[in-house]
């Protein structure tokens, strides 16, 4: 045969029939077309009618997956497509695809001579034949593991010679070892159920014949029934019986454990368990081997896994074994040894969804078979995976080298790595997030958590970063001699592998691709953390505010930022002209968010403003989305590379229209936040069922209030304007600008814009806690100081049915314990805030009663005890006693509440708003 190279290997892989039979139905349909390109629908045609004539004929066959259907003749080219797919996708090296045809790769077929169909359809033919046959031929291995543990007890009281069992134990089970392609020829494969009679323990055994060739002494793999049938355990063994002779049994248990220690001290030996917990029998041989075990599967007769998984374990076993006997004869500076690249994986996020489940049903250890049965979450192609056990296992070995996954007896759990790279996810899960990039990029960088995959990729990067810039033709010499596999992977392989690992780096953003032209760039990775403490990162802010000519009070720009950290909606208060808009503005440029880089908005509220759609959007009589600018900053502020930076939006004089109507569908939603992988999520904004366009479904679609937006509204409190209900109170701190010192001048100090700090993360103003029990077991005692003085509060504003619920009660809990944390303001100035802040503007009225309770706050301010009765027919001397409200405990609640009592003696009616 003189198939080109590139054709010649095409079958080398196979696990079904299916890659052969795709050549076959696509040259037989080139033939009767004569098209060199064919329709893709004709195709899965030809490949349903060539396998349901095979199984017509009753010949052995593939069956279809049991989701496609129970037989191919109840299958059609509708749901073909879930079988095709994966021979197809397997074949891409020599075949090209688009939505409508098929064919070879232009380039190949054009180099090729008239022959060489007709060969290549022989070969794929020969090639099925060889499949079928070996079919026939083949036993399952754990149909035959089932058979020995089922039957055994039975066969011990029936004659030794000749049994069956003696030779599926001996003959079959070791032939079908010695076809796997990782059982290569320095492996003896033998078995026994005993000799001339039953052995307690029958066994099968895989040793290496150039460290041991008899069971007696070495170290080997072998499986090892227990002597009640119930369980078969693959093991890394040694041999006992010559060492219990030379040794003596105490000495030679010694020489075990310490053997066992040390084999386990140089092999990875993951997905394996490492105890002496194994049960054979209650003592003797069994005890014995249980002492010398360094490693092994258990296999529960009633659970026996399928033999894609036994298989896979197998390998493992070997490939560790291997590892072993490397450097038993001292081979352990072979490159294969050091590096390696043996992954099909295309792009390193196929296995997101893995980290994703495990992190979302854990901590617990997951069973491989659990990850099997969710896998339309779990694999990236969902319900359409060929072999999903082999795929979820493939993925997992690779996660496993990268630090990310612990797998222990087919049990998967996220390392500390792991769980740290899981609470990282873009809303978009497959798409790794920069934090997720730098975490594995760190590892790549982590001298002890070195893998040979680990040196494989470390090896790419350090051919990338010397050519510069390159093609994959320039790439994948240098790359497969690194890994030592230029004499051992065909030319097609060596380019599949490289175009893998090329992927990956793009993935992990070490190079960039334009065209066919590659490039290594220097990554500038975003933050984790702020590189200052939050207190230094609050004098820069107010530094940068001063630098641009304005002041504020003492403690307003602490106040605005933990009124933020507590609740990501906040009110500024006040006569027009006092610097809310302004304060807004700074604050936000001073943390990187600029109206120029789309970071900060500034909305004014139109008097006309109605209904949510003013603000969202709304659908034009055709059906397509109109946004509204919240909106358009929303579907920004969502993008995975965007969610590291804080957004604001300034809604000015919101008060313009009543907020409840235009705003409402804000205020519910900013109730139905939950935590989701460590970030903070919320219903949908805008459900992508109530959209048409399918564009528009696509950026509008189930857009909700992402954790790094955050909303500041400006209100003046006059004639043209609406007054709040406390549906809005409840939900905001409420800042007021009432209290302005004109005799404030700019000093021309602080720090100028362009040599601020570096810019903060998201994470400097993104609320930690969303329930109090987040955070109360670490701030129990400041929980309960601060939910006592809640108590006494809402025992006087019941009074006036102005009392609070939890939601206030959480919100100014929170704001205390941050402040605490970052030790912004004293625990006295805090409360006073938030008193201001949550409780007080809930108080209007003219009632005695309102008048009462304004007395009984202000002890609560004052920190002492008034003359209630008599401050009930005049209370003049508190609000004309400016230099006693000013040594209050809380004085900024107790200046308020004067006023608002002088307000109520002098003109018979009181509000928080009135200025």
């Amino acid at each position: 045969m003189t198939l080109p190279i590139e054709l010649s290997g095409v079958f080398s892989n196979k696990q079904k029939s299916y890659k052969m039979v795709v050549i076959q139905a696509l040259l037989t349909e080139m033939q009767a077309t004569g098209l060199k390109d064919v329709y893709l629908l004709n195709l899965k045609q030809r490949f349903l009618s060539l396998l349901q004539e095979r199984e017509s004929n009753g010949l052995i066959i593939d069956q279809p997956p049991e989701k496609a259907g129970t037989s191919w003749s109840s299958l059609t080219v509708n749901n073909v497509q879930s079988v095709i797919s994966t021979p197809i996708s397997a074949l891409s090296s020599i075949l090209d695809q688009t939505n409508e045809s098929i064919g070879f790769r232009k380039e190949l077929y054009e180099s090729w001579n008239e022959d060489v169909l007709g060969e290549l359809y022989t070969y794929a033919q020969a090639e099925l034949e060889n499949y079928y046959n070996q079919q026939i031929e083949s036993i399952s291995i754990k149909e035959a593991l089932s058979d020995i543990l089922s039957s055994y007890l039975t066969s011990k009281r029936e004659t030794f010679a000749g049994h069956r069992l003696g030779n599926l134990v001996r003959q079959q089970i070791p032939t079908e070892l010695r076809k796997l392609p990782f059982i290569h020829s320095e492996l003896k494969i033998t078995g026994s159920v005993g000799q001339g009679n039953w052995a307690t323990i029958p066994w099968i055994a895989v040793m290496d014949k150039r460290i041991t060739q008899t069971t007696r002494q070495g170290e080997y793999l072998v499986y090892l029934f227990s002597e009640d049938m119930k369980s078969v355990y693959l093991t890394f063994n040694q041999g006992v019986t010559i060492p219990n002779e030379t040794k003596g049994r105490a000495a030679a248990y010694q020489y075990f454990k310490q053997k066992v220690q040390e084999i386990r001290g140089l092999l990875p030996l993951e997905g394996m368990t490492k105890d002496d917990a194994i049960y054979l029998t209650p003592g003797g041989l069994g005890q014995d081997y249980q002492v010398s075990t360094v490693a092994y599967y258990r296999y529960d007769l009633e659970h026996l896994p399928d033999d894609e998984q036994l298989i896979a374990d197998l390998n493992n076993a070997v490939t560790n074994y291997n590892e072993y006997v490397k450097k038993v004869l001292n081979t352990s500076d072979e490159p294969e040894s050091s590096i390696s690249f043996n992954y099909t994986i295309s792009h390193l996020y196929a296995g997101q969804g893995i980290l994703k489940y495990l992190h979302d049903h854990g901590p617990n250890n997951i069973l491989l078979d659990e990850l099997i049965s969710n896998q339309g979450s779990v694999l990236l192609s969902g319900d359409d995976v060929k072999h999903p056990k082999e795929r979820v296992r493939h993925l997992g070995r690779a996660l496993q080298d990268l630090g990310l996954v612990s797998i222990n007896e087919n049990q998967f759990s996220l390392t500390d790595l792991g769980q740290e790279y899981a609470n990282h996810f873009n809303e978009n899960k497959w798409v790794l997030s920069d934090t997720q990039i730098k975490l594995v990029r760190d590892q790549l960088n982590n001298a002890e958590g070195q893998t040979p995959l680990t040196r494989s990729i470390n090896k790419a990067i350090e051919i990338c970063k010397e050519l510069g810039s390159f093609t994959l033709d320039h790439f994948t010499p240098m790359f497969i001699n690194a890994l030592g596999m230029l004499q051992t992977w065909g030319e097609v392989t060596q380019k599949q592998r490289s175009i893998f690992m090329l992927n990956w780096l793009e993935i992990l953003k070490f190079i960039t691709k334009s065209g066919q032209q590659y490039t290594y760039t220097e990554w500038e990775e975003t933050p984790l953390v702020d590189s200052l403490t939050v207190s230094e990162r609050v004098t820069t802010i107010k530094n940068f505010i001063e630098s641009k000519g304005f002041m504020y009070p003492d403690r307003w720009i602490e106040n605005f930022f933990l009124s933020l950290k507590a609740k990501p909606f906040v009110i500024l208060a006040g006569v027009s002209g006092t610097g809310k808009t302004k304060l807004v503005k700074l604050f936000a440029e001073a943390v990187g968010a600029t109206a120029s880089n789309g970071q900060f908005s500034l909305i004014p509220v139109r008097p006309d403003w109605s209904d949510p759609s003013d603000l969202l959007g709304y659908k034009d009589l055709s059906g397509v989305f109109r946004p509204g600018k919240l909106t358009e900053v929303l579907v920004e502020a969502s993008k995975p590379s965007n969610q590291h930076k804080p957004y604001f939006i300034c809604l000015d004089e919101m008060n313009l229209a009543r907020v409840e109507h235009y705003f409402s569908d804000l205020l519910s939603v900013l109730e139905t936040q939950e935590w989701d992988n460590h970030r903070i999520v919320t219903t949908p904004l805008i459900h992508r069922d109530s959209l048409q366009n399918e564009s528009d479904k696509q950026v509008y679609g189930n857009l909700h209030l992402p954790d790094n937006v955050y909303i500041v509204g400006t209100v003046n409190m006059d004639e043209t304007t609406h007054p709040f209900s406390k549906k809005v109170l409840d939900r905001a701190n409420t800042i007021e600008f009432n209290y302005i010192d004109l005799g404030q001048y700019p000093t021309g100090e602080g720090i100028p814009s362009s040599e601020g700090a570096a810019v903060p993360p998201n994470s400097l103003l993104r609320s930690e806690y969303l329930q109090l029990v987040d955070v109360y077991r670490d701030y129990k005692q400041l929980t309960e100081e601060t939910t006592e003085l809640l108590v006494k509060i809402n025992g006087i504003l019941e009074q006036i049915h102005s009392h609070v619920g939890f939601r206030i009660r959480d919100a100014v809990c929170f704001y205390m314990i941050y402040n605490d944390r970052f030790a912004l303001l004293s625990k006295e100035a805090a409360f006073d805030m938030q008193l201001l802040q949550k409780i007080l503007p809930r108080i209007q009225g003219s009632s005695s009663s309102v008048k009462k309770a304004l007395l009984q706050l202000m002890q609560v301010a004052q920190d002492r005890s008034l003359p209630i009765t008599e401050y009930m027919e005049d209370a003049s001397k508190l609000y004309l006693s400016p230099e006693t409200l000013a040594v209050s405990k809380s004085p900024q609640s107790a200046r308020k509440i004067a006023f608002m009592l002088r307000r109520l003696e002098e003109d018979g009616f009181t509000s928080y708003w009135l200025s």
